[in-house]
C-alpha cells in the first residue's frame, strides 16, 4: 500500500490552483499528485493499489486448465467403460450392490414399521386411559371401576395372561374387563386400520326397483278386424290385392257377384213399386203390408253388409247390380290375405286381416325375482334403436298368470299409443320399468350381510368401539341394498368390510366364554372332588405266569 498524496505544510501559491475543483481531481488522479487547499480538505483522499486483477487472471486460467484435464479423463474413462464387457461387469456389479442394499435395508425396515407401530399403540392407549380417566372423575362416588378380568392376544384368544406382555405374535395384549357382553370383540385401531374395517350408519331409507328388460312389439289384438261374406258368390275385381297395404276406413276391398244378392235386389224392386202402386189405397193394412215388404227387403240387404250407398243407388235407379262392394271397417294394415281374383266364396270365410295400429302391444319378459316389482297400471319407458334420442310413454295393463317352464319368466304386457303410426309389429324395444313399490323402511349395504348357513349376521359397532354379532331377518333386495325387517335399527354403526374376519373372531370369544362359564368338575362316589389336573403314571411290572392265569405247553 502505498500513499500518493502527501500533505505538505507549506501553502501553494493562488496562481498554482486549479479554478475547478473536478479539474484538480482529475489532475490529481493522473499526476498522482494531490493539489489541495488546507482549509477546504478535511479528509485527505487515499487511493490503494491493488494485485487482484493479476492474482484472479491467474486463478481462473489455472481453474481452466483443470477443467480441461478433468473432462479428458472423463472421456477416457466413458469410453473405457462403454465396451461390452466392461459394461456388463459393471451393470453385475451394480445388481449385487443394489441386493446387498436391499437384504440390509428390510430388516431395518421392518424395525422401524415395528416401532413406528408400537409408537401408535402407546398413542392409543395413553388416549383410552385419558378417555376411562375423564370418565371415572365424572362417575358417583361409590361405583367401583372396572376390572381386568384377564389379558389376551388380539389374534390369538386362547392366549390367556394376568399380566401384560407380548402374546405368540409379539403383539401387545389387550386386556378383558369384566361385565363384558358376550360375543363382544375388541380390536385395537390399528389392526382394525390396517385389516380395513369400514362401517356405515344404518338409515330409513326408501326402497325402489327398475327392471330393464328387451320386449317385442305387436299389434293390438282387440284393434284385429276379419274381413268375410255372410253369402256366397265370386270375386269379380280386387281393390286391395296385397299384404302389408295401408287402407283407410270405408275403402272399397273388392267386388263380388251373389246370386242371393242380385235376387234379393229384384225382391226390393217389387216391393217399392207394390209400395208405390197401393200407397192411395183406402186400406190402411194394405197400405202397412206393402211398406212392411220393403222395410223387410231393406233389412235383409243390411244384414248381408250391402254398403248403404249401392242401397241408395239401387233405390235411385231402380236397376239391379251385378256386384257390389265389401268395404273396410278401419283403418290400418292388411295382415292377411286370402281373397284371389275370380275364386268362389263361401260364407264365413276369411277374406283379409286387417289390424289397426293406432295402439301397440309389448311382450317383454320378466325374471321371477323381479315379479313382485311389477304391478298392472306401472308406468314404463321405451327406446328403440329406430328412433334414437325418442322415448315412448306407457303403461303395464297385463300379467300372464302362467310362468313359462323353460325360460322361467313371466309375459309382461305393456300398451303404448301410436298415434302417427311410428311403432311396427315386430320391432325390438329397450324396457325400462320404474317401479311405484316404495317402502321406508331399514336398509343395509348387501357386503354388511353374513350368509351362515341357516342365519343372516351382521356385525354391529358398538359406542364402545367393540363388535357385536346380530341375527337378522331380510326382505327385498334392490340397488346394492337389503331390506331389514327385525335386529338392526336406526343410526346404529354396520360393518362392512373385514366383517367375516371379526364374525370369527366373535365365535371364537363366544365359545371361550361359554367354556369359562362352566367348567368341567369331576366327583368321586364319596363326594369329594377330584382334582382337574392330576398326573397319570404308567407302571410296568412283572407277573409270573402261574399268577396270570396262563400254563406253560
Amino acid at each position: 500500500m502505498k500513499e500518493i498524496f502527501d500533505l505538505k505544510e507549506d501553502v501553494h501559491p493562488e496562481e498554482d490552483k486549479p479554478d475547478n475543483p473536478r479539474e484538480g481531481l482529475n489532475k490529481s488522479l493522473s499526476t498522482g499528485k494531490e493539489v489541495v487547499d488546507e482549509k477546504e480538505v478535511l479528509f485527505p483522499l487515499v487511493i490503494v493499489e491493488t494485485s487482484l486483477p493479476r492474482l484472479v487472471d491467474k486463478r481462473f486460467s489455472l481453474l481452466r486448465i483443470g477443467l480441461l484435464l478433468l473432462l479428458i479423463v472423463g472421456v477416457f474413462f466413458l469410453g473405457f467403460a462403454t465396451q461390452p464387457k466392461v459394461l456388463k461387469q459393471l451393470v453385475g456389479e451394480g445388481k449385487k450392490w443394489v441386493d446387498v442394499g436391499m437384504k440390509k435395508a428390510k430388516p431395518l425396515g421392518n424395525q422401524i414399521y415395528a416401532k413406528t407401530e408400537e409408537m401408535v399403540n402407546k398413542i392409543h392407549r395413553e388416549k383410552e386411559g385419558q378417555k376411562n380417566d375423564n370418565s371415572k372423575s365424572g362417575e358417583k362416588k361409590g361405583k367401583s371401576e372396572r376390572k381386568i378380568k384377564y389379558w389376551r392376544a388380539p389374534m390369538n384368544p386362547g392366549f390367556i395372561s394376568e399380566k401384560p406382555g407380548k402374546g405368540p405374535m409379539g403383539m401387545d395384549l389387550i386386556p378383558v374387563y369384566e361385565g363384558e357382553s358376550e360375543g363382544e370383540v375388541s380390536i385395537n385401531p390399528t389392526m382394525a386400520q390396517n385389516i380395513g374395517v369400514k362401517t356405515k350408519i344404518i338409515k330409513s331409507m326408501s326402497l325402489s326397483r327398475e327392471i330393464r328388460t328387451v320386449g317385442r312389439l305387436t299389434y293390438d289384438e282387440r284393434l284385429v278386424h276379419h274381413i268375410h261374406t255372410k253369402y256366397g258368390g265370386w270375386i269379380e275385381k280386387l281393390y286391395v290385392d296385397f299384404t302389408g297395404q295401408e287402407v283407410n276406413e270405408n275403402d272399397a276391398l273388392l267386388e263380388i257377384y251373389s246370386p242371393e244378392l242380385v235376387s234379393t235386389q229384384e225382391e226390393l224392386l217389387l216391393a217399392l213399386k207394390y209400395q208405390e202402386s197401393l200407397k192411395n189405397s183406402i186400406f190402411p193394412e194394405i197400405v202397412r203390408g206393402a211398406n212392411g215388404l220393403v222395410d223387410a227387403t231393406l233389412r235383409r240387404l243390411k244384414l248381408f253388409d250391402v254398403p248403404q250407398h249401392q242401397i241408395d243407388e239401387l233405390i235411385e235407379a231402380k236397376k239391379v247390380a251385378k256386384t257390389l262392394h265389401i268395404h273396410s271397417p278401419v283403418k290400418g294394415f292388411v295382415l292377411t290375405k286370402n281373397a284371389r281374383h275370380g275364386m268362389h266364396v263361401n260364407p264365413g270365410m276369411n277374406l283379409y286381416m286387417i289390424a289397426d295400429l293406432s295402439n301397440i302391444w309389448i311382450i317383454a319378459d320378466i325374471y321371477e325375482y323381479e315379479v313382485p316389482w311389477i304391478k298392472l297400471g306401472q308406468e314404463t319407458e321405451m327406446t328403440l334403436s329406430y328412433f334414437p334420442g325418442k322415448k315412448f310413454k306407457g303403461k303395464v295393463t297385463f300379467i300372464d298368470p302362467m310362468l313359462d317352464p323353460k325360460s322361467r319368466t313371466l309375459k309382461v304386457r305393456i300398451e303404448f299409443p301410436n298415434p302417427n303410426w311410428e311403432l311396427k309389429p315386430e320391432m325390438y324395444a329397450n324396457i325400462i320399468l320404474k317401479s311405484e313399490v316404495t317402502k321406508k323402511t331399514i336398509a343395509v349395504p348387501e357386503e354388511a350381510v353374513i350368509y351362515s348357513g341357516d342365519k343372516t349376521m351382521a356385525m354391529i359397532q358398538k359406542p364402545s368401539d367393540g363388535f357385536e354379532s346380530r341375527e337378522l331377518t331380510l326382505g327385498v333386495k334392490t340397488q346394492g341394498y337389503v331390506q331389514v325387517l327385525s335386529g338392526l335399527k336406526a343410526g346404529e354403526k354396520v360393518v362392512t368390510s373385514s366383517n367375516f374376519l371379526i364374525d370369527s373372531e366373535s365365535r371364537l370369544k363366544e365359545a371361550l366364554d361359554k367354556m369359562e362359564k362352566k367348567p368341567i368338575s369331576m366327583k368321586q362316589k364319596s363326594g369329594s372332588p377330584l382334582k382337574t389336573k392330576t398326573e397319570l403314571k404308567l407302571r410296568l411290572e412283572e407277573v409270573p405266569m402261574e399268577q396270570s392265569g396262563h400254563k406253560k405247553r
